[in-house]
């Protein structure tokens, strides 16, 4: 507990090799808490610090926190937390995917192919949201994990699980969310998963029974604070900031934005005077957007990364194109 500006060891680091999902979450829910840094010891030098902000992710009816997922480097033995007036316990905790044998299963609902939760091993004892929310689709917001390149997986399922922990559990352990604030998630093979519970594991983002027109309800989730109601978020899986998502990332994100955008009578470069139906939240902004396009609402965030926000024009333009 600090009440000044000053650092905390956090001890040794266990099974530091972040290859497989293996992270360090600072958070505290103190709403006046002032954003903190993290940095990791590694062969007796400390790495340059980790700023960590408060979230501008997550649901609509939750305080935002001080989270941000931080890979673990390679050989660290310790981490160091740099905070002011931190008023709460400052907790890290690994956010863990336990191996998954079952075949992959897949939904081609809306005309693209998506893992089904079942299919990449959604644990849904951790599935605690509630009562799902529906509502008519407005938007469609982009966002990237911050995962970085080197933090590849062998099978990134692993991934989709480490996401839907750190999303879904409680402190000390996660967000506290109760599922995955994301409706789609897309790994850097152009896998397409099945994120947010919408009521069916038979098709991904909207409410069961739906067809895919306009004004067709989408589950609520959690990825754009304050603005999610009608708002579907798609996440690639890495960090965008330097570097471009792969090939396929952004083919089967064109396929998305087409088949969505499409049926849904979205245009991805029409201003939406966008309302959320439940807190009257307005907003005028683009069908397809990254999430930095919403900071106005939900707070700073650098995502989806510099690289993918600046193509994403040109990639909603060629979904136009069909």
């Amino acid at each position: 507990m600090l009440g000044a500006r000053g650092s905390a060891q956090a001890g040794p680091v266990e099974g530091t090799d972040c290859k497989g999902g293996l992270f360090t979450a600072l958070r505290d829910v103190e709403p006046a808490a002032k954003p903190a840094s993290v940095r990791f010891r590694v062969a007796g030098a400390w790495t340059d610090p980790v700023p960590v902000r408060r979230t501008a992710h997550g649901r609509d009816d939750r305080p935002g926190k001080l989270s941000e997922i931080v890979p673990i480097p390679a050989g660290a033995d310790k981490v160091d937390v740099i905070a002011e007036n931190i008023t709460l316990p400052t907790i890290f905790a690994p956010v863990t995917a336990q191996p998954f044998k079952t075949p992959v299963t897949t939904s081609y609902a809306w005309g693209f192919p998506a893992v089904t939760r079942s299919g990449w091993g959604a644990d849904e004892s951790l599935q605690t949201w509630g009562e799902p929310e529906y509502s008519p689709a407005q938007v469609i917001t982009v966002h990237h994990t911050q995962i970085p390149t080197g933090q590849e997986y062998d099978d990134y399922r692993d991934a989709v699980r480490g996401v839907y922990r750190f999303h879904a559990l409680p402190d000390p352990d996660g967000q506290g969310w109760g599922d995955v604030g994301y409706h789609l998630m897309i790994d850097p093979n152009g896998v397409i998963y099945s994120a947010r519970h919408p009521g069916t594991d038979d098709a991904p983002i909207f409410k069961p029974g739906a067809d895919l027109k306009p004004g067709a309800e989408v589950v609520t989730a959690g990825h754009v604070r304050g603005a999610n109601s009608g708002n579907i978020g798609i996440c690639l899986i890495g960090d965008f900031s330097h570097t471009l998502p792969s090939k396929a990332a952004l083919h089967s994100l064109d396929i998305v934005l087409t088949r969505l955008c499409s049926g849904l009578g979205i245009h991805p470069f029409a201003q939406i005077n966008y309302v959320n139906p439940v807190n009257g939240i307005t907003a005028t902004k683009p069908g397809v957007s990254g999430h930095g396009d919403w900071q106005d609402i939900c707070g700073e965030t650098s995502c989806p990364g510099d690289f993918l926000h600046t193509i994403l024009p040109l990639l909603t333009a060629l979904s136009q194109l069909g």
